[in-house]
């Protein structure tokens, strides 16, 4: 091959690794960086293109060690290459992961601001348990925590209300609390 033809590869070789660096700007967002080797494979391909142009006006007669010198120059462009090449993918994970996180972020904010909290103080009657929300309503404490948390009630009656409103029965539905027959899911039984 001669001289030109090895100064050409050179010449496309790093044209195609400032095309790949330029790319990489928008892959990484890191523009300083890959601007600055853009521009330093850029003037290596200008010289490669003064010499090619010097050759091919017949200025100069290649020697030995031109040929050498740019056979050298051709595998540095292909060093370049691969190596911005082999670099790409590296840089597409970490902007995939940095992407992730942002969405995981995203969906833990969501999450965190979709959680109801019942916080302070709860204004509630001493009679019949009803508690006041922030508009200044009444509502029954089942109500009020179903809207304010994920909770859901089952309703069932404990033994002192058992004795207090059904005092004829009492006795028979409290006996029948010792020998469970409807397990409920936290594996109490349920009247």
């Amino acid at each position: 091959m001669e001289l030109q033809g090895i100064v050409l590869v050179s010449l496309i070789l790093q044209c195609i690794a400032v095309a790949a660096a330029f790319r990489l700007i928008a892959v990484t967002g890191r523009t300083r960086a890959w601007l600055l080797l853009s521009v330093g494979i850029a003037t290596m391909a200008i010289r490669r293109f003064i010499t090619l142009a010097t050759l091919f006006a017949g200025a100069a007669s290649p020697h030995l060690l031109d040929y050498v010198f740019e056979i050298i120059g051709v595998i540095g462009s292909v060093m370049m290459v691969a190596g911005i090449f082999l670099i790409k993918p590296i840089f597409v994970e970490v902007r995939e992961a940095e992407q992730k996180q942002r969405r995981l972020t995203e969906t833990l904010q969501q999450a965190l601001d979709s959680i109801k909290t019942l916080k302070a103080m709860l204004p509630i009657c001493a009679n019949c348990k009803k508690i006041r929300d922030d508009n200044g309503y009444w509502q029954t404490v089942e109500k009020y925590l179903s809207d304010h948390t994920d909770t859901s009630f089952s309703h069932g009656i404990c033994p002192d209300c058992v004795r207090k409103l059904y005092p004829e029965f009492c006795d028979e539905v409290l006996a029948s609390l010792a020998t469970p027959q409807t397990s409920s899911p936290d594996g109490g039984t349920s009247l």
